[in-house]
């Protein structure tokens, strides 16, 4: 399978929320990077290809836990979840994504 994925993805277990339109769904990042994540346990509502979602969690960096909010867009549908891309990460979070996943 050709990988398209040009920065370094880690596997991680962080709770997280996932925001669209007006709904809340409660997930799991399974593994992430600086561009995008895989997250599991969606319910049956999940947004379709390319739909425009939110991706709230809890990042701990410089010893700061800090709740973001990042922009994404659903990029592959599974059985057991959904891939996203990042749009335009804040500065803050950013900074933890880098420790996230050079640190992991």
């Amino acid at each position: 399978m050709n990988e398209r994925r040009d920065s370094q993805r880690v596997p991680v277990t962080i709770d997280a929320v996932l925001n669209y339109q007006a709904q809340v769904m409660i997930c799991t990042v399974r593994d992430i990077s600086l561009n995008g994540a895989f997250i599991v346990g969606m319910p049956e509502g999940l947004p379709y290809f390319n739909a425009p979602v939110e991706l709230g969690l809890t990042l701990t960096s410089g010893g700061e836990t800090k709740q973001h909010r990042i922009p994404a867009k659903i990029r592959r549908i599974t059985d057991s979840g959904a891939g996203l891309s990042f749009g335009d990460v804040g500065m803050d979070a950013y900074f933890s994504l880098v420790n996230l996943v050079y640190n992991a």
